[in-house]
């Protein structure tokens, strides 16, 4: 027997079912005279009905992604010669670091640069003096702390950004993308930026090796986290898809996601620097 209205829809109880929820289905059953949302309540707690996502609509527009970038680009550009004309003593993983950030982060990658690894006496003091002072302006928690996520977020970032390109052109399913960007991300930040970090504190290429990735392990996994949490619950509901490397907003959404694993992987990198197996900018 039927009461004139059909069944509600089943709930949604896995992970990759939940992903693959048009917009609309995280909406609640008013139709059927009940508030609760379609998917299993479980899962529904990492999409919160009452945020407007739509607000980040900006993040694929191109008056702002464009002067976003075409900033970064300029900003980087003066980073990197600050590094190594003026502000010398910045350590080589580092060098390589913070153009990346100021690139995807603009301006903000900018004051983070300022702020945290960039001394008073830069371009002033000489020699011992100038190394001294920059060694004790960056040996701050704050500071350190800092640099370890730099280190982090600049290696991985480039890597994710780099496989995300290549997964996006070949049309990779989600899961499958993620795992591709996790594995280029870990490749990067480990032989690259983390074993270039240790071997500059004077440990043999095999220990280097051992305490980069050691490091790296727990630091990628924060950082993809929040990545992964902007490409499964963020970008769809702005843009209905994931958006492909020549649109505006696959750059504007990079960005976002870069900066969100940022903030995700802060107390674990406060740990890490914490108990010695990171040691920040000196």
């Amino acid at each position: 027997m039927t009461l004139g209205h059909s069944p509600p829809p089943r709930l949604a109880t896995t992970w990759d079912t939940v992903l693959e929820l048009p917009t609309n289905a995280w909406r609640t059953h008013q139709r059927h005279g009940i508030d609760a949302p379609c998917v299993h309540p479980a899962l529904f707690l990492l999409h919160p009905r009452g945020m407007d996502w739509g607000v980040l609509g900006f993040l694929a527009e191109p008056w702002f992604v464009i002067p976003w970038y075409g900033l970064g680009l300029i900003l980087a550009g003066w980073v990197l010669y600050d590094e190594y004309w003026v502000n010398v003593h910045v350590g080589p993983a580092l060098k390589w670091a913070w153009p990346v950030i100021v690139l995807f982060f603009s301006l903000l990658g900018l004051l983070a640069y300022l702020l945290t690894s960039r001394s008073p006496g830069a371009g002033r003091l000489r020699g011992e003096a100038a190394k001294r002072e920059h060694k004790e302006y960056v040996d701050t928690m704050p500071r350190k702390v800092t640099a370890s996520i730099i280190h982090c977020v600049g290696g991985d970032g480039l890597g994710i950004v780099s496989a995300m390109v290549l997964a996006r052109l070949w049309s990779f399913a989600f899961w499958n993308e993620f795992w591709f960007e996790y594995a280029a991300g870990f490749a990067f930040g480990w032989f690259i930026f983390q074993y270039k970090a240790m071997r500059g504190m004077g440990n043999s290429p095999l220990m280097a090796l051992w305490m980069g990735g050691r490091a790296e392990f727990f630091s990628m996994m924060t950082v993809m986290a929040g990545m992964g949490l902007v490409m499964a619950f963020v970008t769809p509901v702005v843009v209905g898809q994931q958006p492909k490397p020549d649109t505006v907003a696959f750059w504007g959404f990079a960005a976002l996601g870069l900066m969100v694993g940022y903030i995700v992987t802060v107390p674990t990198n406060y740990v890490l620097v914490r108990i010695g197996w990171k040691h920040g900018m000196a």
